[in-house]
């Protein structure tokens, strides 16, 4: 998920104020974003407003504006939590597949299976917040931050190809990942604003599985014997 660019207007404080260094803390903001989200999902983006989230919540508005000083600020945190989070699970994804010993032995289409759908949940049908935030935040987004989130996710991906050996699949080269990440996270973002009704359906998923995997499947027989002669070698027979 995107971080929103707060709108330009003023503000009843230019910064949060307290750092979420605590348990409690935590705890008030999460419920915070849950109020937030909430809101969204009933009332939409017109009718969200401090109040409505502080009361929601079961906190005064003084609390509120302890953590958050705006409208804006709370959206645009919720939205690099989001992101944080979604960047975090891929991860941890991967990371667990690196040190599996039995790894070469998995189906290669389930695995970019799995990593389609966490970039799935994360950037358009919604984990942890709505759908409703997530296109919040895409309409509200910054290039930047826009980009640096999926160079993240191809970071990501180039660290696990280069280090696994999968029989089914290659190790794709900078281009092609950048093309990959950039084509799957402009679909997501793209079905996200225009509130396609294919998010969520199992044709949407696979179509992005297909697309990934006609990128990082191995050729084999006569693909691989096309590949080589592309390159100037001679057939195996």
């Amino acid at each position: 998920m995107l971080s929103a660019k707060p709108a330009n207007k003023p503000e009843p404080r230019s910064h949060a104020r307290r750092q979420p260094t605590q348990a409690r803390s935590q705890q008030t903001i999460q419920t915070l974003f849950k109020a937030a989200a909430q809101i969204l999902d009933k009332e939409g983006e017109a009718g969200l407003s401090t109040n409505k989230v502080a009361a929601a919540a079961g906190f005064s508005i003084g609390t509120l504006y302890q953590y958050f000083p705006s409208k804006e600020v709370l959206i645009q945190a919720m939205a690099a939590r989001g992101q944080a989070l979604v960047l975090e699970e891929l991860s941890q994804y991967l990371s667990a597949l690196e040190t599996r010993d039995d790894v070469q032995a998995l189906d290669g289409r389930d695995l970019l299976a799995r990593a389609i759908r966490i970039l799935l949940r994360g950037f358009a049908t919604g984990k942890g917040f709505s759908q409703s935030l997530i296109r919040l935040c895409w309409t509200l987004e910054q290039p930047d931050e826009t980009a640096s989130a999926v160079r993240q996710v191809s970071e990501r991906l180039a660290m696990f190809f280069e280090r696994i050996q999968h029989p089914q699949l290659q190790r794709p080269s900078t281009a092609q990942l950048f093309v990959l990440t950039r084509s799957v996270i402009g679909t997501l973002r793209s079905a996200s604003l225009e509130k396609s009704p294919l998010l969520g359906s199992p044709a949407f998923e696979e179509a992005l599985l297909q697309m990934a995997w006609a990128v990082l499947a191995k050729p084999t027989g006569a693909d691989a014997q096309a590949a080589g002669l592309a390159l100037g070698k001679r057939p195996i027979t």
